[in-house]
């Protein structure tokens, strides 16, 4: 693939099933809702089964704090700079808490230390995606 910035390139919708696979190779997305101080997005581990995405967080964060029972967004992405070829993938449910024991399997591996014994579990209604495309 050419890296000239004149190669023409087009937008592609993903498939809902493809928007899924896509959305689980990857270890991070954002998860995305309006709070008391606005928009506020944050990058986050998580697991996704194809009809819900599982996030792990302290029991006292602002997601905690904002996001039960409420609307939310989750993206995730992949692109390569030297291409200029990628994909996006967003995700719309309601957000509902679990709890669980810091030592419960299952779930996200955490790449931050520390316990996380909350489950914000975004029980997905929508589901879209595209992907960059281009010409040799």
């Amino acid at each position: 693939m050419s890296t000239d910035p004149t190669t023409s390139r087009w937008l592609v919708d993903l498939s809902t099933e493809d928007c899924w696979e896509l959305a689980m190779s990857r270890p991070v997305g954002r998860l995305a809702w309006s709070g008391p101080h606005g928009p506020t997005v944050i990058p986050v581990n998580f697991t996704a089964d194809g009809k819900s995405v599982m996030i792990r967080t302290k029991a006292y964060s602002e997601a905690a704090r904002e996001c039960e029972d409420t609307m939310v967004a989750f993206q995730v992405d992949s692109f390569d700079e030297d291409t200029r070829q990628g994909w996006s993938v967003l995700m719309r449910g309601r957000a509902h808490f679990e709890y669980s024991s810091p030592s419960s399997e299952g779930g996200p591996d955490v790449w931050v230390s520390g316990p996380r014994s909350l489950q914000l579990r975004i029980e997905v209604g929508e589901v879209t995606g595209r992907r960059i495309l281009g010409s040799d």
